[in-house]
């Protein structure tokens, strides 16, 4: 099941009653190309002069040809800044958490350099969150057309965030946001914002967003997990995680990733243990990866008490990518009768199948620590004596979290 982030559920803010209803829809200026890219779609297009910046993704604009001289309320696409609580002209009267008034300041100063103009494009004029148009924003600095959003994501002053049926900008976002986190560019420095718990604690972040069957009726087969690498406990009471959009989940005091096991938080409704938490969401929330829908991807964030983003997991990797077993494992499939798909250890050392999965018509995924000995191999659970592979073609793929392939064997009409 495909999620796309449709509108922002958030509390009642300044930023949502700057928002002006009842205005005439705005006069379309042009079309265009969404991107200066071969292969963009065409996007509508609309110019403006920004009265002023409320936060680090909504922007206050009078729009040229729209019949009234009173700004409207425009809310960036692909851009999901830190949260604002106080909002104002005046900078010295704004509050907001870690990394928010960065943002802000960051779209003022490129506003100001563009002479407060902006040219706001969307593939679907009727697009908006919370009543607030949907747009991607770009100011002309130095005779150059900028995009706001993509500045905001690859200098660290925002996340991607995927929004529906606006699916132009997702590549160039998720890559600036790759490239920003390999750099550790502002809210990518873990300890920008203080000094928090647990420093140098190896915890990781992997979600699974592709629930075994429906993932609206099998919410709890959506989960983040939260592992713990170090030989040591690492207490997260506190801290929170969140999905792209302002969704977040905060730990309990008293939570305790056990050193070299994990603890899970599953979407849906549960009874809380101690490594298996629940979200207690009413429907899915990760996007999965589906080129022919135009959805490449989303992320998963786990930020400390004092704000900083500590560890995350964006899917499917674009930069840095790699994984330990590459060349070191290899497949072996058998997909006429009785199937099977086996995982052979094809090195001289011992490796661990850890962060990765099994992938065909359906995926197994090595959550907890499975050794194999050199030469071992081992019978993935789910071919054994279920029809899982077309005889006619097809192909499984040994791939990180992420989503970068190990390994893949390929038959008939199927391709690696």
């Amino acid at each position: 099941m495909l999620r796309r982030l449709a509108s922002l559920a958030t509390s009642v803010t300044a930023a949502a009653a700057l928002t002006v209803a009842g205005l005439p829809a705005p006069a379309v200026a042009a079309s265009a190309a969404c991107r200066p890219v071969a292969g963009s779609p065409r996007c509508t297009v609309w110019t403006g002069k920004v009265a002023w910046v409320a936060d680090g993704d909504t922007l206050l604009v009078d729009v040229n040809g729209d019949g009234t001289p009173t700004p409207r309320s425009i809310r960036l696409i692909g851009v999901q800044a830190m949260e604002q609580h106080a909002y104002s002209p005046q900078p010295a009267k704004r509050r907001g958490d870690c990394h928010a008034l960065e943002a802000t300041a960051r779209v003022e100063q490129l506003v100001k350099a563009g002479k407060g103009v902006v040219r706001m494009t969307a593939q679907r004029p009727g697009s908006q969150s919370r009543n607030r148009p949907l747009r991607s924003l770009s100011v002309k600095i130095n005779g150059k057309w900028r995009d706001i959003g993509v500045d905001l994501i690859r200098h660290g002053y925002a996340l991607w965030l995927p929004f529906a049926g606006e699916w132009a900008w997702d590549s160039a976002y998720e890559l600036a946001e790759a490239q920003a986190s390999g750099e550790k560019n502002l809210m990518w420095d873990e300890d920008y914002c203080g000094a928090g718990p647990a420093a140098g604690a190896r915890l990781t972040v992997w979600a699974n967003s592709d629930a075994d069957g429906d993932d609206g009726t099998n919410l709890n087969g959506e989960w983040i997990r939260i592992g713990n690498g170090g030989s040591s406990p690492v207490g997260i009471g506190g801290w929170w995680v969140r999905d792209s959009g302002l969704r977040r989940y905060t730990f309990a005091a008293g939570t305790v990733v056990p050193a070299g096991g994990a603890v899970y938080v599953h979407v849906g409704k549960g009874v809380d243990t101690a490594t298996d938490r629940y979200w207690g969401l009413t429907a899915p929330i990760f996007t999965n990866v589906d080129p022919l829908g135009h959805s490449v991807g989303d992320g998963a964030y786990l930020f400390d008490p004092q704000g900083d983003l500590r560890q995350s997991f964006v899917y499917p990797c674009r930069v840095g990518c790699g994984s330990p077993l590459a060349g070191k494992v290899s497949l072996k499939v058998k997909y006429g009768g009785v199937e099977r798909i086996e995982v052979v250890n094809v090195s001289d050392r011992p490796v661990d199948l850890q962060g990765h999965a099994v992938v065909s018509r359906y995926q197994h995924r090595f959550e907890e620590s499975t050794v194999l000995a050199p030469g071992e191999s081992m019978t993935v659970p789910f071919a054994g004596g279920r029809a899982v592979l077309d005889d006619r073609g097809g192909e499984v793929r040994l791939q990180t979290s992420d989503m970068w392939t190990v390994a893949c064997r390929w038959w008939g009409t199927g391709k690696c």
